[in-house]
């Protein structure tokens, strides 16, 4: 079942109520969302997809898939962190004329993207250690 259908089929009922295991394409979306966290480096030019991408995976994985909307979830709130950080750094380094808050937060975000989409990729559920809980 793709992601994007409109009319997503109801899970089917366990009785042990547990959550079947997330399947590659629902992997790989959780993946997506966190690794966009690596658009923050700074020498890259499109900060705003970082914001953007899980944002939209949230939107669509809602409906179909709690794996993907959990990871999204996590992955918007963090990046939604690291927007405030990317500003916070960019005061400082036009105060300071040192690009070396910026690299922080982008070394920062890019590891946290890794680890998180490390997870996503074995199927783990997601929590960053710090983000702002805007999107359940």
């Amino acid at each position: 079942m793709s992601l994007f259908t409109l009319n997503p089929k109801p899970a089917a009922e366990d009785s042990d109520g547990k959550l079947p295991p997330p399947s590659q394409l629902e992997k790989g979306f959780a993946v997506i969302a966190h690794l966009s966290g690596l658009c923050w480096l700074p020498m890259v030019p499109i900060q705003v997809l970082a914001l953007v991408i899980p944002f939209v995976i949230l939107q669509f994985a809602r409906v179909h898939s709690e794996f993907v909307e959990q990871h999204a979830a996590q992955a918007a709130n963090f990046q939604l962190l690291m927007a405030c950080f990317y500003i916070v750094a960019l005061l400082l380094t036009a105060a300071t004329h040192s690009p070396i808050p910026l690299w922080w937060v982008g070394i920062g975000s890019s590891l946290f993207a890794l680890w998180e989409g490390a997870k996503a990729i074995n199927g783990w559920p997601s929590r960053y250690p710090v983000s702002i809980r805007l999107f359940k």
